[in-house]
């Protein structure tokens, strides 16, 4: 996420992006934030779940439909 939003290494962590901007809910352009993985929603599919863009998800850089449940939103 440092590579698309910028912030010092304290940002390694992902649980320090609740701390990033400012609380918002969930939406195109928004941090989500789980307590151990942290990416950026970038749509919704048809059925309503958030499409997720993520590093690090199963090795990789994925993007993917997501449940949010229990996240946090940050803009």
């Amino acid at each position: 996420m440092r590579t698309q939003k910028g912030g010092g290494p304290v940002l390694n962590l992902a649980a320090n992006w609740r701390h990033w901007g400012r609380p918002t809910g969930p939406r195109v352009g928004a941090v989500v934030v789980w307590s151990h993985h942290v990416g950026m929603i970038t749509g919704r599919t048809a059925g309503g779940e958030w499409i997720v863009k993520s590093g690090n998800d199963g090795g990789a850089v994925r993007e993917r439909p997501r449940s949010v449940a229990g996240a946090v939103f940050r803009i």
